[in-house]
């Protein structure tokens, strides 16, 4: 008796083991490619005033207009629903993908993979990923019993850990999600705060936002133990590059008057760049190098 229990408890250790690692391979390949680092393609200066003009004919065109960190492919959502991948030198589709619900927020997963979210009905909602250039389709989770009006408002993560933070927000609230690496999908608590924005540092110790409380937009962190730090009041979070966070000071129209590097190990500001033309802070980008472009195929 004790030979066939112990032989069953090991049988069941090893099937729990070739799920964990299964489920772990799954979320390895998901953030995985051949270079973590997101350098934009080597191209003339011809080719990217090129890649801009195309980029912004399709959102004269087309909902969802996003390209991948390297310029080399763009995903716009087309007719009847179909997400395109276009790639940008050759203007010819490298996939495309069916989505039976409405979309309601694309993001690309480095240059391979691109999220979709999707509305399957009011108050539920569908994150799923599209591989490129396959095509293939893969469902990451589901959220149900959802308030009528709530929509993906963005969706951050690290390469590094495979954390993603999914932000859900109706016109008055906000819902903060984390799924690990295991997959499972916790609630993040934030207080009761209204969030705007959201932006994850590559080691996944801190997770930034934009918070709008009592008529100011502000800046803060949560850190991995989910206590809220902040950074600045009247501010706008720009992006996160690597570990460094970029945010702006706004005038009272919300726009981005100048733009600060802020690290929180010595909790120090540094003026990056005063803007000739107070700018929203979605028409910001932040290289690589920590430079500031102002994204002029932006409407």
């Amino acid at each position: 008796m004790v030979k066939k229990m112990g032989r069953t408890m090991l049988l069941i250790a090893l099937v729990i083991t070739v799920v964990q690692v299964l489920v772990f391979y799954h979320y390895n390949k998901l953030f995985s490619s051949n270079d973590l680092t997101s350098d934009r393609i080597s191209s003339s200066p011809s080719m990217q005033r090129a890649i801009t003009k195309e980029i912004a004919d399709l959102k004269q065109k087309y909902k969802f207009v996003t390209p991948s960190a390297d310029d080399q492919y763009v995903a716009y959502l087309g007719a009847n629903n179909i997400l395109h991948v276009m790639d940008l030198q050759t203007k010819q589709d490298v996939c495309e993908a069916n989505n039976p619900y409405p979309v309601q927020y694309v993001e690309w997963i480095q240059d391979e993979r691109v999220f979709v979210g999707e509305q399957v009905m009011p108050g539920d909602l569908e994150l799923k990923t599209v591989d490129v250039p396959s095509g293939m389709q893969t469902i990451v989770t589901r959220f149900q019993g959802l308030e009528p009006d709530a929509a993906f408002a963005k969706i951050t993560f690290s390469t590094l850990t495979n954390d993603i933070y999914i932000l859900i927000n109706t016109s008055s609230t906000s819902a903060l999600y984390h799924i690990g690496t295991m997959s499972h999908v916790t609630l993040v608590p934030t207080g009761g705060r209204f969030i705007k924005n959201i932006a994850l540092t590559d080691t996944g110790d801190d997770l930034y936002f934009e918070d709008h409380m009592d008529g100011s937009f502000n800046v803060l962190y949560f850190d991995s133990q989910d206590v809220a730090h902040l950074v600045k009041l009247n501010a706008a979070l720009v992006d996160v590059v690597g570990n460094t966070l970029y945010y702006g000071d706004i005038n009272n129209e919300g726009l981005v008057t100048a733009v600060y590097r802020y690290s929180n190990q010595s909790g120090q500001s540094v003026l990056v760049k005063n803007l000739a033309t107070p700018t929203l802070a979605a028409n910001i980008d932040i290289t690589d190098a920590g430079g500031v472009a102002i994204d002029s195929s932006a409407t």
